[in-house]
């Protein structure tokens, strides 16, 4: 899947397929805004290190240009049987679990989707994390896909968590009528529309004080409190000693994948 280099600081696309010496670099980058709540999803626990032994031709890194092979962005996707008019309300855990699922009982995908893109923290606002979603729907062309998919967390939306999330997806902003979400915006601008929500995309569950140690927050008694990074409120039940957040995506699909 190498790009080439048409330049000296051009970037260099590839699978990990393709360069599996070059797996800890892609692993290392970090996901930056994802709070760290969301890595306790059992699904992410279970399944996300399998994509890198069991589909690496999946998974996207980009190289930095100048000999100096700096990983600065990557890109992960996993093949899922799903009817594209009829895609499942558990969004990312449905995904990534189904992937797995499918595989062992030899059931054929029909699309691709788009699990995260990441580009590192020095070199964002240059145009990679477009990139990499470009180089995705070529993915999904090249093993012959119908298309591809995404459950897509939105960029912005923990600034608004009281708004459902139906709403906040279908926000535009003037003059131009693109959608208000960046991340969303980005999609839109290659070509994906919103088709839905994904109301349970990822689900995470922990005692109370695990929610203060990912949090730094205090919960001093029941209820629904909004929480740095989060897209909805979290609940707290102190009586059952739990707290529990259920994350919602927008599901988008890429029309053409050239």
């Amino acid at each position: 899947m190498d790009s080439g280099k048409t330049s000296p600081d051009s970037p260099e696309v590839f699978t990990l397929a393709e360069r599996p010496g070059l797996a800890d670099r892609v692993g290392s980058l970090d996901p930056g805004r994802l709070p760290e709540f969301l890595r306790h999803d059992p699904i992410n626990r279970d399944y996300w290190s399998r994509l890198y032994t069991e589909l690496p031709e999946f998974q996207i890194g980009v190289l930095t240009g100048s000999g100096s092979e700096s990983v600065v962005a990557a890109g992960y996707t996993a093949p899922v049987a799903m009817d594209p008019k009829r895609l499942p309300d558990r969004g990312w855990d449905a995904a990534l679990e189904g992937a797995f699922r499918d595989r062992e009982v030899g059931r054929r995908p029909n699309l691709l989707c788009a699990l995260l893109a990441v580009v590192g923290a020095e070199h964002q606002r240059r145009g990679l994390s477009a990139l990499v979603l470009r180089e995705m729907r070529k993915l999904a062309a090249r093993h012959g896909f119908d298309g591809l998919v995404a459950p897509v967390r939105p960029s912005l939306k923990h600034r608004y968590p009281l708004v459902p999330m139906e709403r906040y997806a279908l926000w535009r902003r003037e003059p131009d009528g693109l959608l208000f979400d960046p991340w969303l915006r980005t999609h839109e601008r290659l070509g994906a529309q919103v088709v839905g929500v994904a109301p349970g995309s990822m689900e995470v569950t922990g005692a109370v004080a695990d929610w203060e140690r990912w949090t730094e927050m205090s919960f001093p008694e029941s209820g629904e409190y909004v929480v740095e990074g989060a897209l909805n409120p979290v609940r707290i039940d102190r009586e059952r000693d739990l707290g529990s957040y259920i994350e919602p995506n927008v599901w988008m699909i890429h029309k053409g994948t050239n």
